[in-house]
């Protein structure tokens, strides 16, 4: 059946889910092994700086799922023990937790929309590496549909809450006047756009975007003015940033003490505020040894997030329902499908006893034998190879539900 296994930001902190998080370019070949080493039916890897989860249809078990987490911890080099971080979720429970995620309601900050596109990113991967099949095809699209839903029919989305906007929220309680400061972002995904947005209605005119891929960029700041850099010139940058937001794939630390301690040798003294959006980390920790730079990552920025969800628990309240009842239209897509499937069995079984004894019946009757004998025989034994499983079975059935099998032959 359907199980949901993975860690988030409610369940560990930021220094173990960089250790768990998959890189995209990681992903496809991540999931090819995972199915065909745990023999999975259909598997979808979600990977974000919040969480990490996987999605798949397999036999629910404690013992599959042991198998599942040392597959994980090997394929990561993971040293330490996965459980105490982990939550899982089957059948029923895997369907409403997915579509709660779709719809913002499992994110940092309720109702952000751009949980969406990356469950819509890892859902194309999963379909691109053939592991997507017809169950969890269905589960994403349904969830796809419920979170358009919420954001059409609710009010979770009319205000404008994110990491990102909980970043310049918090820029704006240091820096009183946000748009005499100079901001330095690093990347050039989702939630540096959404910051750029955020700074823009703070009037800030001074920013610079750092990017691997000068190009994109340029693109960013085509839209929202600023100078676009390249990576290496991070401490030239850094030499005139009041402010330091950075969300950018790394598997380590992309700013270093060394960039600060260069940056600020020929500088005087002033505070810069730092926020590492970035899991795995972009900023190096130990940087917040300097008494001026203030340095907080996600996981700080939670207390602002608390503050904005009080704005978005109506809305809430409503999305629930409507997840209640699409998880229950596909619970019963799901069942409904079981008993197609259990009726195909039952009817495919009748059919085979019933060509095996009429096939005996026939060869009787190219005998010469008795046609009235041979058509009882034939009767006699088809009635009792239908009947002999059942009947065995019936032995063992507790008294309710020989009363359901009662009711499914209409016996008195």
């Amino acid at each position: 059946m359907l199980l949901a296994l993975g860690v988030s930001y409610k369940t560990a902190p930021i220094e173990v889910r960089e250790k768990l998080a998959f890189s995209q370019e990681f992903i496809p070949d991540a999931l090819n092994k995972l199915s065909s080493t745990l023999g999975l039916e259909e598997a979808a890897l979600v990977s974000t700086c919040n969480r990490t989860e996987l999605y798949c249809s397999a036999p629910i078990s404690e013992k599959y799922i042991k198998a599942v987490l040392e597959w994980w911890q090997k394929y990561q080099n993971i040293s330490f023990d996965l459980k105490p971080y982990l939550y899982t979720f089957a059948n029923e429970a895997a369907v409403s937790h997915l579509m709660r995620v779709a719809s913002g309601l499992d994110s940092m900050v309720i109702g952000e929309p751009q949980i969406l596109g990356q469950l819509k990113v890892a859902f194309q991967m999963a379909k691109e590496s053939r592991v997507l099949g017809k169950r969890l095809s269905r589960l994403f699209q349904a969830s796809f549909s419920v979170a358009k839903r919420v954001r059409h029919t609710t009010q979770i989305g009319a205000h404008p809450v994110s990491v990102a906007f909980a970043a310049v929220s918090l820029a704006k309680q240091i820096f009183s006047d946000l748009s005499k400061a100079t901001v330095m972002l690093i990347g050039a995904g989702e939630n540096i756009e959404l910051t750029l947005q955020h700074l823009k209605a703070k009037q800030v005119k001074n920013i610079i975007v750092l990017n691997r891929t000068l190009s994109h960029a340029k693109a960013l700041t085509a839209i929202y003015g600023g100078q676009a850099l390249p990576l290496d010139k991070m401490t030239q940058a850094l030499s005139c940033a009041d402010i330091v937001i950075s969300a950018i794939t790394s598997a380590t630390p992309l700013l270093t003490k060394t960039h600060v301690q260069t940056a600020m040798r020929n500088c005087k003294r002033r505070p810069i505020f730092m926020v590492d959006l970035g899991v795995p980390r972009n900023i190096c920790p130990t940087i917040a040894d300097n008494e001026d730079i203030y340095l907080y990552t996600v996981d700080d920025l939670q207390g602002i997030v608390t503050e904005n969800l009080k704005n978005r628990q109506e809305a809430a309240l409503e999305a629930e329902l409507v997840i209640k009842q699409a998880t229950h239209t596909y619970m019963n897509w799901i069942h409904a499908g079981h008993q197609m499937n259990t009726i195909r069995a039952v009817r495919s079984q009748a059919e085979k006893l019933k060509n095996e004894t009429l096939d005996q019946a026939l060869k009787r009757l190219q005998k010469g034998d008795n046609p009235s004998e041979v058509l009882t025989h034939f009767a006699h034994q088809l009635t009792q190879k239908l009947m002999h499983q059942p009947t065995v079975g019936l032995k063992t059935l507790p008294l309710e539900k020989i009363e359901l099998i009662k009711t499914l032959f209409s016996i008195e």
